[in-house]
């Protein structure tokens, strides 16, 4: 059987006879350090590293690709035989670790000038008017928004309604509303009736004629 030593990661075939033959202790020929064989895996005993061998106590780790736990000590993965000393790329992290950030939003649009001229169309504004203007995302027409906003051309949130406009638009000039009396109708200029003229014709022709004889 294989075993790979957890330190050097050197691959020694050893069969049951020899493992027998040496109680499940074997040595490594490359780093020669001593492995206990516990299964289908070689690990370097506690023990041993108590001797003077200058190698340090070590402590559990996991691996940082399959997660199994190894040795501190141990320059490769028992498990999955990935090498402890090499950096983790991007491609080992696991994809949970990775966070996607939304891009930000631009400082200026290119639609900023065209929406300057179409709000001297209307007497307020809103994000969902840009959006079905110009055929955008609610994101682009919020950030619309808040640049009109920043530049003082519409007034500030007001609970969701929609924005005042601060620049010269349609409804500073709308005709002012005709008054209405209490029935809800415009009032109608007062006529003379049929009876007011014949009185005042007759006084003028009695006038006439008392001044002609």
């Amino acid at each position: 059987m294989i075993y790979t030593c957890p330190k050097c990661g050197k691959k020694m075939d050893l069969s049951t006879e020899v493992l027998i033959s040496s109680d499940y202790k074997v040595i490594c020929p490359q780093c020669l350090s001593q492995l206990q064989i516990v299964g289908d895996y070689a690990y370097i005993p506690h023990d041993s590293l108590d001797l003077d061998t200058g190698v340090e106590p070590s402590h559990t780790i996991s691996c940082p690709k399959c997660g199994h736990e190894a040795s501190s000590n141990a320059h490769f993965c028992p498990n999955c035989g990935t090498s402890f000393d090499a950096p983790v790329t991007a491609v080992d992290a696991a994809p949970e670790d990775v966070t996607v950030l939304p891009p930000p939003l631009p400082d200026n649009d290119p639609l900023y000038q065209d929406v300057l001229q179409f709000l001297m169309t209307c007497s307020s504004i809103t994000p969902m008017m840009l959006r079905d203007h110009f055929h955008i995302s609610d994101e682009r027409a919020a950030n619309l928004i808040r640049l009109l906003e920043e530049d003082h051309v519409i007034g500030p949130y007001n609970n969701g309604g929609p924005r005042q406009i601060l620049i010269p638009h349609r409804g500073m000039y709308s005709a002012p509303v005709p008054p209405q009396d209490s029935r809800g109708k415009e009032p109608q200029p007062r006529r003379l009736s049929c009876l007011s003229i014949i009185l005042i014709v007759m006084f003028f022709m009695i006038v006439m004629k008392m001044c002609t004889g």
